[in-house]
């Protein structure tokens, strides 16, 4: 017979009383298992392996299941935030919850409450709301994440573009799934919104490729968020590929991105008009760009209003380079892992 723990882990994580009962379980072995600290009781009736500080126990906790920018991170969704505050999901009917501290409960239809695991909302209902509830940037890196992730097809990237606002559907179309990380998706998005002309993952000698080229002249390269001695040498190598081809090479990190953006800004334009002196300044493309700040606790961006029928294929599809190989053998990580993610479909109870 399995034990309480191997049951609960295969189950994902979480596992109704009566779901144990049915393999044996008795209730004192149930008490004990609590007593033991085997299994946690987030909630009556349900048993789970996860901490109490995961995201996932807090929202069965207070009643519901994960949605939104937390449930996605889980699923390794980019953005800035290394934790962001769980929301939970409820339907619009529910009663006695128990209500958390720096914990936002949130009322979803019965499509969303019908579907995905115990403890957090689909996939695809957790990427609406993410992507809603984003900052501009942060939207378009979560959908070109989207696009790389195994969690979504092209067919559900589509049905989740259909749920999102008709205001917000204009975020695929900035995306472009050869952008791969968080920080090549914001520095690509800030540079089109600046008016430069961008290209993504752009071929150099020894079969590499430079990050971003901006208006072909400038070759940018993302050092992310650590900095790996083991690859000092091949950058230094690529930034001397990236001069030999005629393009001024610029190393950006993530303090750059994230706190001196205006930085940037001024030394790309300076770099771009030194190379092609005749190449006019670029201007603020306002008709792609997001509106001001909206009011508070909503969203603080809209793009022009899409139907689901102005939009194309290639805004859903993956990328045409493939995965890196990081990428695979995190998929490769995700196929031996047990029904514990959060792409567990099926009704919760």
């Amino acid at each position: 017979m399995n034990s309480i723990q191997e049951l609960v882990t295969v189950a994902g994580g979480a596992l109704h009383r009566r779901d144990l009962l049915r393999h044996g379980i008795r209730p004192r072995e149930l008490t004990r298992a609590v007593r033991d600290g085997i299994v946690r009781r987030p909630r009556r009736g349900w048993y789970s392996t996860f901490e109490p500080d995961d995201p996932r126990f807090i929202a069965m906790s207070v009643g519901g299941r994960l949605t939104g920018a937390a449930a996605v991170k889980l699923l390794g969704g980019w953005m800035w935030a290394a934790d962001p505050p769980p929301v939970v999901s409820v339907a619009r009917n529910a009663a006695r919850l128990h209500r958390r501290r720096g914990v936002r409960v949130v009322h979803d239809r019965p499509s969303v409450v019908a579907r995905g695991p115990a403890w957090a909302v689909d996939p695809r209902d957790a990427l609406v709301r993410a992507v809603v509830e984003a900052e501009f940037e942060g939207a378009v890196a979560l959908w070109d994440w989207a696009r790389r992730s195994p969690h979504f097809t092209p067919a559900e990237l589509h049905e989740v573009a259909r749920a999102l606002p008709s205001d917000a559907r204009g975020i695929v179309t900035w995306s472009d799934a050869e952008s791969q990380s968080f920080l090549e998706s914001v520095g690509r998005v800030r540079f089109v919104a600046d008016g430069h002309d961008v290209q993504t993952q752009v071929g150099v000698e020894g079969g590499r490729s430079i990050d971003l080229v901006v208006d072909g002249v400038l070759g940018v390269e993302i050092d992310g968020y650590a900095f790996h001695a083991d690859s000092f040498e091949a950058d230094r190598s690529k930034d001397l590929a990236i001069t030999c081809e005629g393009r001024v090479p610029m190393r950006l990190s993530s303090a750059l991105i994230r706190r001196a953006w205006h930085r940037v800004t001024v030394a790309a334009r300076e770099a771009i008009a030194r190379h092609i002196p005749s190449l006019p300044l670029p201007r603020r493309q306002a008709s792609r760009a997001p509106s001001p700040r909206l009011a508070p606790r909503r969203r603080r961006w809209r793009c022009r209003r899409l139907g689901i029928d102005d939009l194309r294929s290639d805004h859903f599809a993956p990328p045409q380079r493939g995965l890196t190989s990081s990428e695979r053998e995190a998929v490769a990580l995700l196929d031996r892992r047990p029904a514990s993610d959060l792409a567990s479909a099926g009704p919760h109870s």
